[in-house]
């Protein structure tokens, strides 16, 4: 055997379960089970007042596995789950797992025609709804072709079950808690679950994830980069319906024999109280969550918490260390991954501003950087019509690879976007590649760092700006909660001009001169935030994500903005962006 052979070999021995078989007949349900078995009277999940144990989840989950067995629902059938944060998500997606039948887990805050589009596109055969958003479902239901019940949660509350819909608790009460035999097997390669594409270019597209999926991402998060112990407690307070709590924090959790401290949503308020309070050692980010921690004013209690160890995506590296040291973490690990479970990056060492390594362990290639326009994405090849890989220094396109391993699923219904996603014959003939639309950049040891989602990148004096980048250095301006850089549209000009939607820490406000100053020593004029605008809220989704489609549709018109605007003007600096002078930019009498 090769000296190669063999070390891929040892990796293999050591990362066992990463490398499950298809066909394995572990599933979610089963975990469950056997966790179950070995300590039924540990807490599981720890939620508000409430503590579920595995003996306790174990058994709500029969109930639900044998509740849709009765109602004839088979392998492969899909249940949509539209319900907020609580024990009985992670309950039903177990519970369901067991008997092969598919929750799509369905975005909380999604209305109207995206919601029934939701619903639609998996072929939903019933629906469990949350209380809170019955409504939201109510209104979409006549859009819909459901042949099945729509079921309502009602979290204990003794309120009225809305018309049309059957509550859950006395179904639920009719059946045994005792583990069910499922007429068919549920294998490793089985669909787990659909989870949605954030839709923020389109319609969400519903990404089939599997049982070995939910088992590789919980054994690299949890046990190879995290080192979980069964009694650990991880905190988490991002969404269920998201790919970092479902298929990260959950198994993490629960593959480990852990403790699940779970919070309806985040507050950074309450959260510092929340970890002390469940004595939580592990939490799960986002990176924008962990600089809204850093933003609270400092207190003298700031590294008194049990946090030691967090993982998660987007800590951008001009506040990693300093968030490091202030609350006292032992390690930040992190990772990339995108929703569709492909080609997964880990930065196990945590060096700041990396987000991994291509290679995982040392020895499988996750993927490659293919050199690119980072505007249009649009690969380059070589002489013989391979793409050309990145070398140390360059920014690229990332490609994760496509193998055994690394498996892309695709998306329900929808083989054209599938698809679309996938390249072949890309550094060689016969290989396959997942398309990102990612760009990162290439260090030495084959590490990376992101740089931008493409779109996020916006060309203006024939320059290429990276918005990521812009909005770092404004956010080091201080004062500053949230920098939300884009480029809008200027008449008569190519390009667009960089703006900034910029939201204030309480109580701040920006000394315009200094700001104008600051920019115009650390930024070239091409990559300078032209326009300003004021807000008072950040444009975030709920896992914490940017949102700028609808910022650049808006533009920089003071007649159709109530924000205050301004505008960088050139020799001056920042000034209030009145309705003269933005006819004159628009008219070309101030030109930049």
């Amino acid at each position: 055997m090769s000296q190669v052979k063999q070390c891929v070999s040892m990796v293999k021995g050591a990362l066992g379960p990463f490398f499950l078989s298809p066909s394995s007949q572990k599933n979610v349900g089963a975990v469950l089970e056997r966790q179950a078995e070995k300590r039924p009277h540990q807490a599981l999940i720890c939620f508000e007042d409430r503590v579920m144990t595995y003996g306790q989840a174990n058994e709500l989950a029969n109930r639900y596995a044998r509740l849709f067995l009765s109602r004839g629902f088979a392998k492969g059938d899909t249940v949509a789950l539209l319900m907020g944060n609580r024990p009985e998500y992670l309950v039903i997606h177990a519970g369901l797992a067991k008997i092969g039948v598919v929750p799509a887990l369905v975005n909380t805050n999604i209305r109207g025609r995206v919601l029934a589009h939701a619903l639609e596109v998996v072929e939903a055969k019933a629906v469990i709804v949350g209380m809170e958003l019955a409504e939201a479902f109510d209104a979409v239901g006549d859009q819909i072709s459901l042949p099945g019940s729509v079921f309502v949660e009602k979290e204990g509350h003794d309120v009225a079950t809305p018309p049309g819909m059957e509550d859950l608790a006395p179904l639920l009460a009719d059946q045994t808690g005792a583990n069910p035999e499922a007429p068919w097997p549920v294998v490793a390669a089985d669909t787990l679950e659909y989870i949605y594409t954030s839709g923020t270019t389109g319609m969400p597209k519903a990404t089939v994830l599997t049982h070995r999926k939910w088992f590789q991402m919980g054994y690299a998060a949890g046990g190879f980069a995290m080192n979980a112990v069964p009694g650990d407690v991880q905190y988490l307070c991002l969404p269920l319906y998201h790919n970092s709590g479902i298929n990260i924090a959950w198994p993490h959790s629960l593959m480990w024999g852990g403790t699940l401290a779970l919070a309806r949503k985040f507050s950074a308020r309450r959260f510092w109280d929340d970890v002390r309070r469940f004595n939580a050692s592990h939490f799960i980010y986002v990176g924008e969550l962990c600089r809204y921690l850093y933003n609270q004013p400092p207190r003298d209690d700031d590294k008194a918490n049990p946090l030691r160890v967090i993982l998660g995506n987007g800590m951008r590296a001009e506040y990693w260390e300093a968030f490091q040291e202030r609350f006292g973490i032992e390690k930040v690990i992190e990772v990339y991954g995108a929703t569709e479970g492909v080609g997964g990056l880990m930065n196990r060492k945590g060096l700041p501003g990396m987000i991994g390594q291509l290679s995982f362990a040392g020895v499988v290639r996750m993927g490659e950087l293919a050199r690119c326009d980072v505007e249009t994405g649009e690969i380059y090849l070589d002489a013989n019509g391979f793409a050309q890989k990145c070398r140390v220094g360059e920014t690229g396109m990332f490609l994760p690879k496509i193998n055994g391993l690394n498996r892309f699923s695709g998306y329900k219904n929808n083989r054209a976007a599938t698809d679309e996603k996938i390249l072949s014959n890309v550094f060689a003939s016969g290989d396959r590649y997942f398309l990102s639309g990612d760009l990162m950049k290439l260090h030495e040891k084959s590490y990376v760092s992101f740089v931008d989602r493409l779109g996020d990148t916006f060309k203006w004096k024939g320059e290429v700006v990276s918005t990521n980048e812009v909005g770092d250095l404004l956010f080091r301006f201080g004062d500053i909660e949230d920098a939300n850089v884009y480029g809008v549209e200027v008449k008569g000009a190519e390009g667009r001009a960089g703006m900034a939607a910029l939201t204030l820490l309480p109580g701040c406000e920006i000394d315009f001169a200094a700001l104008s100053a600051y920019v115009a020593e650390n930024l070239p004029a091409y990559a300078r935030p032209w326009f300003l605008r004021l807000r008072e809220q950040c444009d975030v989704s709920v896992s914490f994500k940017q949102q700028k489609v609808t910022l650049r549709k808006e533009g920089f018109a003071p007649h159709r903005i109530d924000d205050p605007l301004y505008f960088y003007y050139p020799g001056e600096g920042y000034r209030p962006l009145t309705p003269d002078l933005y006819d004159d930019i628009q008219g070309g009498t101030v030109r930049f």
